[in-house]
């Protein structure tokens, strides 16, 4: 970045000198062009100085209608001061050993000359700030547009993700296990793949996004997993309330039992999972029972690292709690407005559970 901005400034600079001595001598013998040439590489440090001092130096510090008198005194004396410097180096060395066709007058530092002078040291301080002003602007210009393409490639990025999650290639995946093994389900299995993403994609699109409509998408996935595993994993819901009170964002539930099922794959058996969904206190407590009574301690940590996946994907709108216990681990999904945050959350003995392929 540094070099970049070294090599525009040079590139100015070399400019001004070879355009201002082709405009001085055009049409004139050689020896005028290397006269004016000289001229402006021994006065260039003159310019260079009083033009980064009014840029870099004035105008930040003091070009504000706090300190407009300061910076009006500090422009004409830079102005004034720089002027006379250009004057006594052209005319007592440049324009005596240098032909350039200009005229070497006694009275050269009298105040009408210096002021003449002057204006011609102001256009090239006009023109600095005018080329650094274009510069910011195109650039300031360009970021824009590359914020608009950034946020225009994040818009589709979660696009893809709501066309293609990754249960897409878990599908995959076990479509082409089934295609091996020479399934008979494999048309079921494309089939219900295509319908389950099919509704995921509507589901993102709805205005209302019902508990009650995840949990069907949630049954669809059993059914699907059901198919890929060669047996119905123990999944059971309860609603209790109005779903339509359970303030939660979209697809919390689905990405979680999405996450579990994807977790244990590689199990020959899948954990039992009890799931209710609270319309009286706005929250979905989930169940993860062990499957066999050889489960290890690193099962649980599966749920763990399942958990903290969800938690960074929807940290900012949800309060998550989880706990082991002797069957295995409860989780519980709060509103962030929700103070009060249970430990544990357990289903009552005489609710009535719906299966996962009931209606």
């Amino acid at each position: 970045m540094l070099e970049n901005r070294t090599w525009r400034h040079i590139v100015f600079w070399l400019c001004w000198v070879f355009g201002f001595t082709f405009i001085k001598s055009f049409g004139k013998p050689f020896a005028v062009y290397s006269g004016w040439f000289s001229y402006y590489v021994v006065t260039l440090p003159i310019f260079v100085s009083h033009t980064y001092l009014v840029a870099y130096v004035l105008i930040p510090r003091f070009f504000s209608r706090k300190f407009m008198p300061v910076f009006v005194i500090l422009f004409l004396g830079l102005l004034y001061g720089f002027s006379v410097l250009e004057l006594i180096l052209s005319n007592e060395f440049i324009f005596q050993w240098f032909p350039t066709g200009s005229e070497i007058t006694e009275n050269y530092l009298n105040p009408a000359n210096v002021i003449v002078s002057g204006l011609g040291n102001l256009y090239i301080v006009l023109v600095f700030l005018a080329s650094r002003t274009v510069r910011d602007w195109f650039r300031a210009s360009n970021q824009q547009k590359e914020l608009q393409q950034e946020a225009l490639k994040q818009q589709m990025e979660e696009t893809m993700t709501k066309v293609q999650p990754l249960m897409l290639l878990y599908a995959i995946d076990h479509i082409e296990k089934m295609v091996e093994r020479s399934s008979g389900d494999i048309t079921k299995a494309i089939a219900l793949t295509s319908e389950l993403l099919s509704e995921v994609m509507m589901y993102h699109e709805e205005g209302q996004h019902w508990i009650s409509r995840e949990i069907e998408l949630v049954k669809k996935l059993v059914s699907l997993v059901a198919l890929f595993k060669g047996f119905m994993p123990d999944v059971e819901f309860f609603i209790s309330g109005d779903p339509g009170d359970i303030e939660l964002p979209p697809m919390i539930l689905f990405s979680y039992i999405d996450l579990i099922f994807r977790r244990f794959d590689h199990c020959d058996l899948l954990p039992e999972l009890n799931i209710e969904a609270s319309g009286f206190s706005n929250m979905i407590s989930i169940q993860v029972l062990k499957a066999a009574s050889d489960w290890q301690d690193k099962h649980l940590d599966e749920c763990m690292s399942t958990l903290s996946q969800l938690e960074k994907v929807y940290a900012a709108g949800v309060h998550i709690t989880y706990e082991k216990n002797n069957y295995g681990c409860s989780v519980i999904i709060r509103n962030c407005s929700q103070t009060e945050v249970s430990a544990t959350h357990s289903l009552p003995d005489d609710v009535h559970r719906m299966k996962a392929t009931g209606d």
